[in-house]
């Protein structure tokens, strides 16, 4: 009887030690011997692309900062909170919003309650696109975690590591959500990476016409991979070498087929999370590494990318 009594003490034990931080990092330990773990070590800047389906949720990790840009639906919650242990983040430097979509920030309120945070990066959105449940969730989240959501505006620059991350945009107020999405450019030694949240074309003819240098190497595409989505002109202008998409099955049939052709008219090297699961970008100085959940060495480019 006492056996039995101490083996259901030491399970209740162990199912709450798995809920707690360190005992979801102690578990993800052990079961990534045998999975996906990114990089070994981690290289001076990586770029994480985590698959949440038809969502965004991208871990940005350079020289020991890290940053968290959308956390996919409120479905995604547990799934980016798990990738986070499982690549050994324990806490954030930034998490940041691109826009009030559910898709983008539905599991952002369950990373501010699971793990340290220290800053919450928002845009000063008009107050009719923040009346969702899950921009409400995150409102109330950070101010139970007394964390304020810190607005920036179009030229804020923010530090993480040696690299910058400078917002582009939206330029102006637009009507749609989508394209008020924050546009981010990264610049990390010779790397550049440009991220636009759900921007369609209009906010892209505007960023053209700005003037500004949006020339990187790797593009996260917008919205999906959608149609209205990933001009022409603006992929011209941003010409990368990767384009990023993340995206799950639906009924919206993402990517489409023709926004795929216009990536590939620039010459971009395409990867879908659909396909190939959570990505990993890692640029150690020299080398750009390729790395994904389904497949080892994707690619690797010698000198600059």
């Amino acid at each position: 009887m006492w056996l039995r009594r101490a083996g259901t003490v030491l399970l209740a034990v162990l199912l709450i030690f798995s809920i707690t931080p360190p005992g979801k990092a102690f578990w993800w330990e052990l079961s990534a011997l045998s999975g996906f773990r990114g990089t070994a070590e981690p290289a001076p800047l990586e770029l994480h692309v985590i698959d949440v389906g038809k969502a965004d949720a991208l871990l940005l990790r350079c020289e020991g900062e890290t940053a968290l840009l959308d956390a996919g639906t409120s479905a995604s919650g547990d799934r980016v909170v798990d990738y986070l242990y499982r690549m050994g983040v324990d806490q954030l430097d930034y998490v940041i919003a691109s826009h009030p979509d559910s898709d983008h920030i539905g599991g952002m309120a369950q990373v501010l309650e699971e793990l340290p945070v220290g800053q919450l990066i928002v845009y000063p959105w008009p107050e009719e696109m923040c009346q969702t449940l899950e921009f409400t969730a995150l409102k109330e989240t950070s101010g139970t975690r007394e964390l304020p959501m810190q607005e920036v505006e179009v030229g804020d620059t923010l530090s993480l590591g040696g690299a910058t991350l400078e917002v582009l945009g939206p330029l102006k107020e637009y009507e749609e959500s989508n394209n008020c999405s924050l546009v981010l450019r990264l610049e990390y030694q010779d790397f550049s990476a440009l991220f636009c949240g759900d921007m369609e074309s209009q906010a892209e003819l505007d960023l053209v016409k700005s003037g500004l240098d949006l020339d990187v190497d790797l593009l996260k595409v917008a919205h999906h991979g959608s149609a209205g989505s990933s001009s022409q002109r603006f992929l011209e202008a941003v010409s990368p070498e990767y384009a990023v998409i993340s995206v799950g099955p639906d009924n919206s049939n993402l990517p489409r087929e023709e926004t795929l052709r216009r990536l590939e008219s620039v010459g971009a090297s395409i990867y879908r999370t659909d396909t190939d699961g959570d990505l990993v970008f890692s640029w150690d100085g020299e080398q750009l590494s390729l790395r994904s959940e389904y497949h080892n060495i994707l690619e690797r480019t010698e000198g600059n990318p």
